[in-house]
């Protein structure tokens, strides 16, 4: 028989070659897969025999069921005081005996020791499971502020358990310049004059100089600008520690358009470039009524007679949208038959609150020094007014003997 093609018999060879063909390169990519693996599985051992060979697992401080701890931020501004805690915690789930001698407590900036205490005898304490002693606590003995800017050591050794163990911690004091602003409103209207003050803070512990070239002021619209001024200054300032210094008072025209936009201010010095952005918000519109806000207020509800009294007040919105408030009265009074503390404010405060948001509108200060002698129910009482509207709080609180 004559065929136009191949016979069935070269049809069968041919499958059965492409079936070999198939297999072959279905084992090769197994081969290959199997041989990734296997390298992988090298290096992971690799990995883990190296750390477990040159780096210690154990964590610093630790003695025993014992772990000693130094608490603090990592870093400080000038004025802060340093706030430093040594605690011991018992890391297992019974209780432990805990010994302590030959407790030093050193803080240092470079080689120079600033501070340095020593409590050589012993002391013993039961500690709980999981639980922790307050070894050292830098406030309690000494108040360390307006240090230098740089970076201070601060190591604690001690002998625990009858084992000396040593841990330290840096911690940073940081100086810098900061532009601070005056009077700048929450959000303004379209044209309307824009003002404020441009102030020049000085974050250190010395009093420094400094020569001002120029400030930048860019309001941008998302990454586009629009509007660029370049105001020359050239002028030295020499500004105490901690103090600020008025530089320039900046006058200029709300963008035509509402929409949220950022001032940029750019402060050029003969070393250095300082910034600052703001959110500017231009608005048509303005909620008159108080619709949709509420107050809160944060204290103590009962206190000591005789203790120091601090508050807050906070205008709370409620809704899901942005709020422009103009508040024309705030009016706060604490009376115990007649009035212990009282505060007003009659102009117009500008406010702009978030979505589910809060803002404060009054906070106690350090000269707010109220204090409850009298034991019995004091009376808290917060009013505020917009153009067409007034919300009013109270909350008792109860002064013991």
């Amino acid at each position: 028989m004559k065929y136009f093609s191949k016979s069935p018999e070269e049809w069968q060879k041919r499958d059965e070659e492409k079936e070999r063909e198939f297999r072959n390169r279905k084992n090769r990519i197994r081969r290959r897969a199997n041989f990734i693996l296997v390298v992988n599985f090298a290096i992971v051992f690799f990995l883990i025999f190296f750390t477990k060979a040159f780096f210690s697992n154990k964590s610093e401080g630790v003695i025993g069921p014992f772990q000693l701890v130094i608490e603090t931020k990592e870093s400080y501004l000038p004025n802060d005081s340093l706030d430093v805690r040594v605690k011991v915690f018992n890391r297992e789930k019974k209780k432990e005996n805990l010994v302590l001698e030959d407790f030093v407590f050193s803080i240092k900036r470079e080689n120079d020791t600033v501070y340095e205490f020593h409590f050589p005898q012993r002391v013993e304490k039961e500690v709980e499971a999981f639980g922790s002693v307050l070894v050292f606590d830098l406030l309690r003995e000494e108040e360390l502020s307006n240090l230098s800017g740089g970076n201070y050591t601060i190591t604690v050794s001690v002998k625990l358990n009858g084992q000396r163990v040593v841990i330290s911690k840096v911690v940073s004091v940081i100086e810098k310049w900061q532009i601070e602003v005056e009077n700048l409103k929450d959000f303004y209207f379209p044209y309307e004059n824009v003002y404020f003050s441009v102030y020049l803070e000085n974050i250190s512990s010395k009093s420094r100089k400094i020569r001002v070239e120029s400030i930048g002021l860019i309001i941008l619209k998302g990454n586009e600008a629009v509007f660029e001024r370049d105001i020359p200054i050239e002028k030295d300032f020499v500004i105490n520690p901690m103090m600020v210094e008025q530089i320039h008072e900046v006058n200029f025209s709300a963008p035509k358009e509402s929409g949220d936009y950022i001032i940029k201010l750019k402060l050029k010095t003969e070393s250095s470039l300082i910034e600052k952005s703001m959110p500017l918000f231009v608005t048509r519109e303005y909620q008159k009524d108080l619709k949709g806000l509420s107050l809160v207020i944060e204290g103590r509800k009962f206190v000591a007679s005789g203790e120091r009294y601090d508050f807050s007040v906070k205008l709370l919105n409620e809704e899901k949208k942005r709020n422009y408030i103009v508040l024309k009265n705030v009016m706060i009074v604490l009376t115990h038959k007649e009035p212990v503390f009282s505060y007003a404010y009659s102009e117009e405060y500008r406010m702009t609150i978030e979505g589910y948001s809060s803002r404060e509108i009054f906070k106690t200060t350090s000269y707010d020094i109220i204090k409850l002698e009298d034991p019995g129910t004091y009376k808290l009482i917060v009013v505020i007014e917009s153009e067409e509207d007034r919300l009013m709080k109270e909350m008792e609180i109860v002064v013991s003997e």
